[in-house]
This record gives C-alpha cells, structure tokens and sequence, in this order.
C-alpha cells in the first residue's frame, strides 16, 4: 500500500514538473501552443505566431507590471501628494528624475534587497537613486516597466 501511495505520487509530481504549456517559461522563440495567445513576462508582451512553420513566441512591446491607474488619476497627472499616499510595501510608488514609477513588484525582485526599494516608497528617490547606482550604465532602463507617468508639479 505505501509502495503505491509512494508511485503514485512520484507520477504525479513528475507530470507537474514535466508538463508543458502555461507553466513553461516564456520567452522570445520559445515554442508555444495556440497563435495568437498572449502572455506579459518580464514587462514584456509576448505574442504567439507562426513563424517558418511553427509556433514561437514573439517579444513586443514593454508594458506595466503594475495595474493600471484609473482614467481620471492619469488625467489629473502623478501629483508628490498621490505618490506620498502610496508610501508602504503593499502600493510602493516612488519619483526619480521626475517621473513617477510604482515599484511594488519591484520590492521583492530588487538584487540589492527590498529594503532598498521600501526606502523609496512615498518619496523622491533620485538622488538615493542615484547614489546607490552611480557608474552604472543607464539603471533606469530596469525601470522602464514600472513607469505611470511624469511628475506633475
């Protein structure tokens, strides 16, 4: 009876992990399933198509790993006032070189730690930003994903 239990299990846990599809990584000439499926990672948009006979996913355009802010929040611009409101680990927006980014995801993700990024929540970040990162080439574009918009003064 254990014996059993025992390979039951083993086949089940190997199906999961051998399994391909939607829990496969995605990435750019990865093989996919259905044209036309779509799949964000990584702030990137991915596209399945049919290329020289096979279906491959194709990487677009970067998108925002946050949700999207209502109509009207981006109508009336990211203001200091709204990026103060979002100063905690649940809702991490921050300013750096005037543009307002929402670093949530980014908390848990960042190589240097989340502290890092929990420290930035709710204030003007450049030039913590800038220090931490100085003599790197271009570390805002990391950044790109997570932009809502220019800081309304």
């Amino acid at each position: 009876m254990k014996k059993t239990l025992a390979l039951v299990t083993m086949a089940l846990l190997l199906s999961i992990v051998t399994a391909p599809g939607s829990l496969a990584a995605v990435k750019a000439g990865a093989a996919c399933t259905k044209a036309g499926l779509t799949n964000i990672t990584g702030g990137f948009k991915y596209t399945c198509v049919k290329k020289s006979g096979k279906l491959v996913w194709v990487k677009g355009a970067a998108v925002k790993a946050s949700a999207k802010p209502s109509a009207s929040a981006a109508a009336a611009g990211y203001t200091m006032e709204k990026v103060k409101a979002n100063a905690s680990a649940t809702s991490c927006w921050t300013v750096i070189k005037g543009n307002v980014y929402n670093l949530t995801a980014w908390i848990n993700q960042h190589p240097g730690g989340s502290s890092s990024i929990k420290s930035l929540c709710g204030v003007d970040g450049s030039s913590a930003f800038a220090a931490q990162h100085q003599g790197q080439s271009k570390p805002e574009s990391r950044l790109t994903g997570y932009l809502l918009g220019p800081l309304t003064k």
